[in-house]
């Protein structure tokens, strides 16, 4: 299962019989225009909203029985070729995972990323639900695009 586009990617790929590898990942540098100069240094939206966000998946998964195990280096660049720009990721493995979980998982990360970012940025844009991975890419393209007009920096 993935979701994934030049702005960021959400990857659940088993590994064995319920037991999953998670991997996360947000592109800082096509996140740069969006989020420049709508924070403080050292506090980019992209990374802070992609952890607060695996709290809330990890949370998601305990309470459906699923257990979130964190594992020094596991790497997501295994799962998907990350270009050379730069990226943030977060793993973790899932043990006594259900595929249901994961589509819910799908579904609702995206969004809940950009609402995270937006929220800590102060930006007032209402995020479009379930958009797919290319809807996703168009809308945050066409947002960049619009925003520059308004307020470049």
């Amino acid at each position: 299962m993935q979701y994934a586009n030049d702005f960021m990617f959400f990857i659940i790929k088993s590994l064995e019989r319920n037991k999953q590898t998670y991997c996360s990942g947000v592109n800082i540098t096509r996140f740069y225009p969006l989020t420049k100069g709508r924070h403080r240094l050292g506090q980019n939206p992209a990374v802070k909203g992609l952890q607060s966000l695996n709290h809330d998946i990890r949370a998601i998964l305990i309470a459906n029985n699923a257990i979130p195990e964190t594992v020094k280096h596991l790497s997501c660049s295994s799962m998907i070729p990350l270009t050379n720009e730069l990226w943030y990721t977060e793993s973790f493995l899932i043990h006594n995972y259900e595929e249901s979980i994961g589509d819910k998982i799908l579904q609702k990360a995206p969004t809940e990323l950009l609402r995270k970012m937006f929220k800590a940025m102060m930006l007032n844009e209402i995020v479009p639900d379930n958009l797919s991975a290319q809807e996703m890419q168009d809308y945050l393209y066409a947002l960049i695009e619009r925003l520059s007009k308004v307020n470049p920096y």
